[in-house]
């Protein structure tokens, strides 16, 4: 390896090599902390016997388009979040005359790399059986199925 002393280096070669050691530091940060890892949705079904779900996902840059589920069956798909952490992944739940959403993957709230959903009457539980009970009107925040 060369040593170039510091004042012999023109600013623009000084101003490049610290933008390219800040790239590198910003790229291993976000390997290490599995932004740019994919992640896996999975949603299922589980309304009960005869009780079709239609699934509607989509990002700001991706419509995965509708998908029927039969009780039981489940639909995944899998993507990479940004690396600014501001991915965001939202779907509607429509069901014999009900029609519900949420947020199935928000970057400054979820770390999983595997995210399970499962869709209930009442709500929507992940894996870790946290439930949130579906919304009654837009713009109502969310509850907790139970305490």
């Amino acid at each position: 390896m060369v040593y170039i002393p510091h004042e012999k280096m023109s600013p623009c070669l000084t101003n490049a090599l610290q933008f390219m050691l800040l790239i590198l530091v910003v790229l291993t940060t976000s390997v290490e902390a599995g932004l740019l890892s994919k992640v896996t949705i999975q949603i299922t079904n589980a309304l009960g016997p005869n009780t079709d779900l239609t699934v509607h996902c989509k990002s700001n840059d991706d419509d995965l388009g509708y998908h029927r589920l039969h009780p039981g069956d489940s639909f995944a798909f899998k993507f990479k979040p940004n690396i600014w952490g501001t991915t965001l992944f939202f779907c509607s739940f429509e069901w014999a005359g009900e029609f519900h959403y949420y947020d199935v993957f928000r970057a400054d709230r979820d770390g999983c790399g595997n995210c399970y959903w499962t869709i209930y009457f009442l709500g929507i539980c992940s894996h870790d059986h946290k439930c949130i009970q579906w919304q009654d009107r837009a713009g109502s925040k969310p509850r907790p199925l139970l305490p």
